[in-house]
């Protein structure tokens, strides 16, 4: 059997792709618009204030998690939520938020350039801030020149946890 590898073959079939994207794209925006709110939980409040205690290390584990933050968020604002969030990386997650993937499996650096790319949109939103534990930093030898821009080296996360907690933040974690 042959296949034909035309450029008019190349183009039908990219086509048929974009209608079928299209189409599960329509057929999910009901479903997004008949999402059920979260009044009772959210009754009073004008904020959303959530510090993500983020723990993984799976950098593909971890875009997926960021995936379902970003919902919450957009959930928050659909909802008449100002979001403030604030990212704790501690744990095996402190190595994943530096420049360099050097010190990295070389099998995982690709899913950490994706991983660095997703938390770089999440810091142009408003009111994200990100920071990284020293303690756990320090187990891959790295200090605040190492981290990514806008990732703030702090001396202790369970510090930060105890005092965004005391500000009204709920903490989540993301193991």
């Amino acid at each position: 059997m042959t296949h034909d590898h035309s450029p008019i073959s190349s183009s039908i079939s990219g086509l048929f792709r974009g209608l079928a994207l299209l189409l599960l794209l329509a057929l999910a925006l009901p479903a997004l618009a008949d999402k059920p709110g979260d009044d009772r939980a959210i009754d009073g409040l004008e904020e959303g204030r959530i510090l993500w205690d983020v723990t993984l290390g799976d950098p593909e584990r971890l875009i997926a998690r960021l995936d379902v933050i970003l919902e919450t968020r957009e959930d928050m604002q659909r909802q008449g939520l100002e979001p403030h969030m604030i990212f704790a990386f501690r744990g095996g997650a402190a190595g994943l938020v530096a420049e360099s993937t050097d010190h990295l499996d070389l099998a995982d650096a690709d899913a950490v350039e994706r991983l660095h790319d997703r938390l770089q949109d999440l810091q142009g939103l408003d009111n994200v801030h990100m920071e990284a534990c020293s303690i756990a930093t320090r187990r891959f030898d790295l200090g605040q020149r190492d981290l990514l821009p806008g990732i703030e080296l702090v001396g202790n996360t369970f510090l930060s946890i105890m005092g965004y907690e005391r500000q009204g933040y709920s903490t989540i974690r993301i193991d």
